[in-house]
């Protein structure tokens, strides 16, 4: 069906989606003029309904830096990872966790044990540490 609607894309072409950026456990990332594509392997999603789901998540609680679905690449037969693009913050950098944990905090959310970890009445986040977080120029942050 990828294939068919135009979403699928042979891994060895993803190089085509832009200089490839820092990589992490679940993403390889390739940044574009305008945006940040994260190839993403499945490994801490389990399976792509559960990404899809962290993804509805994240747009629902910080809207400014909401992903959008890409597509799909892959080895034929073998391999499917989803592909999601977020817009591209240029000039950004790190933001302290004293940082994230004020805006967090702003956004009705509490800090619970664990580094990184906050909850509110419908939501529980986690990983909100700084090499996941960033910041603009206007000290704006980014997820």
């Amino acid at each position: 069906m990828a294939k068919a609607e135009g979403y699928w894309m042979p891994m060895t072409d993803v190089f085509s989606l832009g200089v490839p950026g820092p990589s992490g456990n679940e993403n390889d990332t390739f940044i574009g003029e305008t945006v940040i594509y994260k190839v993403n392997n499945l490994l801490n999603s389990g399976n792509i309904v559960g990404l899809l789901r962290k993804v509805l998540m994240h747009n629902i609680l910080f809207p400014d830096t909401a992903y959008s679905f890409y597509g799909f690449a892959g080895f034929d037969g073998r391999t499917i990872q989803p592909v999601i693009v977020q817009p591209r913050i240029a000039n950004a950098h790190p933001a302290t966790q004293i940082m994230i944990d004020t805006y967090m905090v702003a956004l009705g959310f509490e800090k619970t044990a664990g580094n990184g970890r906050f909850r509110n009445s419908q939501y529980e986040v986690w990983d909100v540490v700084p090499r996941n977080v960033l910041v603009d120029a206007e000290i704006k942050l980014i997820g």
